[in-house]
């Protein structure tokens, strides 16, 4: 992978730390994202992701941990009034890093590492979500920001390009559920330092789009203090 990439990564994971941590004002919740970064960066180095024939694969640790946690969050009242409370002007911010990770994702395909599918010249159009996403900060912070509808749309239409390229990549990581794109798989994130997309990236993106819509699909919504 070019240098290019690695600085690319390295803004893309400083930029997600840093509205990470404007959107839940809490440096223990970005110093755990940290730390759980640099348990699967231990894991990575130690081969563990390289394994393609256990079941369940060792690569579900990266998704599926920040993913219950999520919903345990939304299922108890205390999480959703916390979801609820994040500034939105942070939580839309944090997706401008799908920009830069993108990037980083065509140089991994055409460096034999990623399969075409997860890019923007095959199936996927997240970088939208990226460019996008600095558009609404601006139209966040202009005079007449947008209304309710138009970042529920936003958002959900920015989830889908999520859910997409996700499911892309988890089908096509060598291992016992590898469905697709065996003759160029997705082997970039089973090794650092990029396996910080799946473990720390993906679930910031993920988590930022879940505090938004439980925030504005709430019946008493009222913006949050940015």
């Amino acid at each position: 992978m070019p240098i290019t990439s690695h600085l690319l990564f390295l803004a893309a994971v400083l930029w997600c730390l840093l509205w990470l941590l404007a959107a839940t004002r809490n440096r223990w919740f970005v110093l755990g994202a940290v730390a759980l970064g640099l348990v699967h960066w231990m894991l990575a180095e130690r081969g563990i992701y390289d394994n393609t024939t256990a079941f369940p694969p060792p690569q579900a640790a990266l998704l599926v941990p920040p993913a219950i946690a999520l919903l345990i969050a939304l299922a108890l009242p205390r999480g959703r009034a916390w979801l609820r409370g994040l500034p939105l002007f942070a939580l839309t911010a944090i997706h401008a890093l799908r920009l830069p990770v993108e990037l980083v994702l065509h140089d991994g395909f055409e460096a034999g590492l990623v399969p075409q599918d997860m890019t923007y010249s095959g199936f996927n159009f997240d970088i939208v979500s990226g460019l996008t996403a600095l558009a609404m900060m601006a139209w966040l912070r202009s005079r007449r920001p947008p209304g309710r509808s138009v970042l529920i749309v936003w958002n959900c239409c920015c989830l889908v390009l999520l859910v997409i390229v996700v499911t892309t990549a988890v089908l096509s990581i060598p291992s016992a559920v590898q469905r697709i794109n065996f003759d160029q798989p997705n082997v970039l994130v089973t090794a650092t330092p990029w396996v910080l997309l799946p473990a720390v990236l993906v679930p910031a993106v993920l988590f930022a789009h879940i505090a938004a819509l439980a925030q504005l699909l709430n019946r008493r919504y009222a913006p949050a203090r940015t």
